[in-house]
């Protein structure tokens, strides 16, 4: 290996320490196959090659200055595949024109199709392109850097891009940098090609490296047409509302010598000789000092993986509201679905209804969708008028004859049952103080219970004493009024045809078994939550372990929060910072420069037992 002027200081004392390891452990190899010639033992495959390739070569070398070419050969000590070039590699600046990417025998060939811009550093980034033919072992996120000037720039930026409402690593999304000093900075992700650009990998990690001293936009998209542009409305974006400085990064680099990592190097050494009989030889891995951090030419390079910046990608919400769907989902059952919250929503019909048409109207509780249930067979079609102030005047006649997926309509001797469920929690727990409910799939317009239902307490049997009352507007909800105690066993069993829906459905038979929660069943988890200075509101929520909402509290000032009753299981806790005081989690918008709203996690899970609560005495506060 010759010693190139520009690296010389300090490149030819660690080759001479290099050239005085492979020779003594030359000299070993040597003595040992001296030693084993008079006994013949049978070949073995040796240990599997873990190691990724290893460049050995880099024409014209790599942080190279004055760069007025049009090639770049990079060589590897082993034969390698390339695989999807166009979509792995990461060329920043960005070009007009991909290049040609070519393997010729153990070497890479890259051919620029255009001419490239002046007094400029330029990285290739190989991402996950670079694997050895034979055992696929990948030489990760090589990168290859360049100067059309004098000097190369050497400055990064980095960081992770998560998603806005689960916080979990975006993978194979677009970062890019947009230099401050351009007028209409804010507009140009929507207008112009990035000044760099590079990807997310799998942990939503990014590394932007060989940038100028300059502040700059930071933006990520999900590029829905491969345009680099952020120009349609379904496209994610994640942005950071403030400019940020380019800088060193803060991890030193591992030693490199001539893009040749120090690592591979020790992997290579270890890996030249096993010997395998009933002689024992003490093996020694060689290793290089691997505080080493080289200068090339101007600066101090850095590694890619301290993390700076994170963004938040979130998809934008259009504020305008519609109807997003008027349908016949199922028999009897017409829906109306709007963009955002419609309370104020006008569903009507000009129409003379006939009484056994049964029409009951209710919403859901965010008031984005309307729900009528209705008899089926009474009317073939009706008209439906929706309105909403003056952005919605919509009228429509819709059939009221459903036909199942496929075409066919179901027949009447099919009827679907009534789906039933309760608000027991457990095995059976019926929370101290509250009435048993029943819940129904559709509005229950006939209720007569019959004399063979049955009512166990403890080993008791009634058969006169069960009855129920409505326990909503709309008959979806039904209460046990028979009186029972909290310190005793119930049952019940109600034959089938009691419940009678407005579509026409009935109940099977519903058997229960149900008691009064004893302290020792469950638990509670308390907490203090002091809100950032400022904020409108807090949603503090309790999830299970997979991220599913529970149960909620939402406050305004610092507060003692108390989630009661709970099953023994595994929680998490965290806290909605909402700013537009809507009570839900609202997602970001660029054209308004919005950024999603902040959702915290708890430091730790809670894991409630049973019979105990979780008095947590440190108080959260939201604001550090």
């Amino acid at each position: 290996m010759v010693c190139k002027k520009a690296t010389k200081s300090y490149l030819c004392p660690v080759i001479r320490r290099l050239k005085y390891l492979f020779l003594s452990f030359g000299l070993v190899l040597t003595a040992l196959i001296a030693q084993r010639c008079a006994n013949a033992v049978a070949p073995t495959g040796g240990p599997k090659d873990e190691r990724p390739p290893v460049v050995v070569e880099a024409v014209p070398e790599n942080h190279s200055i004055n760069f007025l070419g049009k090639k770049i050969e990079i060589t590897f000590d082993e034969y390698i595949t390339l695989e999807n070039a166009n979509q792995n590699v990461m060329i920043s600046p960005p070009l007009s024109e991909k290049p040609d990417f070519k393997l010729k025998n153990k070497t890479v060939v890259i051919k620029f199709k255009e001419d490239l811009a002046a007094n400029t550093t330029y990285t290739i980034n190989f991402g996950a392109a670079i694997k050895d033919l034979h055992e696929g072992n990948q030489f990760k996120d090589y990168v290859y850097s360049f100067s059309t000037g004098d000097h190369i720039d050497t400055l990064a930026i980095a960081g992770k891009v998560l998603n806005a409402s689960d916080k979990k690593p975006v993978d194979g999304v677009y970062v890019s940098l947009y230099a401050a000093d351009r007028e209409n900075v804010d507009s140009l992700p929507m207008t112009t090609i990035p000044d760099y650009i590079t990807k997310t990998d799998k942990e939503g990690k990014f590394s932007l490296n060989g940038l100028a001293d300059k502040k700059y936009l930071v933006f990520a998209l999900k590029d829905a047409n491969a345009n680099l542009y952020f120009d349609l409305p379904n496209e994610d974006v994640a942005f950071l509302d403030t400019l940020v400085q380019a800088s060193c990064l803060k991890k030193p680099a591992p030693p490199v010598v001539d893009s040749i990592a120090m690592d591979s190097l020790a992997m290579q050494m270890d890996s030249l000789v096993k010997v395998v009989d009933s002689a024992v030889f003490e093996t020694k891995t060689m290793t290089v000092e691997d505080s080493i951090v080289f200068e090339t030419k101007t600066a101090t390079f850095y590694h890619p993986d301290a993390l700076d910046l994170t963004l938040y990608m979130f998809t934008e919400v259009d504020s305008t509201q519609v109807l997003l769907e008027k349908k016949l989902v199922e028999e009897g059952l017409l829906r109306f679905v709007f963009r955002h919250p419609a309370k104020e929503a006008l569903v009507m019909t000009p129409e003379m209804l006939p009484d056994t048409f049964n029409l009951v109207s209710m919403h859901s509780p965010e008031y984005d969708t309307i729900l009528w249930y209705f008899t089926p067979n009474v009317k073939d079609s009706l008209w439906v008028q929706v309105k909403y102030d003056t952005v919605i005047n919509d009228s429509s006649r819709y059939s009221l004859k459903f036909k199942e997926a496929g075409g066919n309509r179901r027949r009447k001797a099919e009827p679907k049952k009534l789906t039933v469920n309760n608000n027991l929690l457990g095995r059976g727990g019926l929370i101290p103080g509250q009435d048993l409910i029943l819940k129904f799939s559709e509005p229950i317009i006939s209720y007569q219970m019959r004399d063979t239902a049955v009512f166990k307490h403890d080993s008791t049997i009634y058969y006169d004493r069960l009855a129920f009352e409505p326990a909503d507007e709309f008959g979806m909800k039904y209460r046990l009024t028979t009186p029972f105690s909290a310190d005793s066993s119930y049952s019940f069993e109600i034959p089938d045809s009691v419940f009678w829906g407005i579509r026409g459905r009935t109940n099977d038979i519903i058997k229960t078994d149900f008691h009064v929660l004893k302290d020792d069943e469950y638990g509670n988890i308390y907490i203090t939550v002091v809100p950032p200075e400022g904020m409108k509101q807090v949603v503090v929520q309790l999830t299970n372990e997979s991220g599913k909402v529970l149960k909620e509290e939402t406050i305004k000032q610092k507060q003692e929060v108390m989630f009661d009753y709970l099953m023994p299981a595994k929680y998490k806790l965290r806290a909605l910072l909402d700013a537009d005081g809507n009570g839900k989690w609202s997602t970001g918008n660029y054209h308004r420069h919005t950024l999603p709203e902040t959702i915290l996690d708890y430091k730790d899970p809670l894991d409630l037992k049973a019979g105990w609560d979780i008095d947590l005495e440190e108080v959260w506060d939201l604001a550090h």
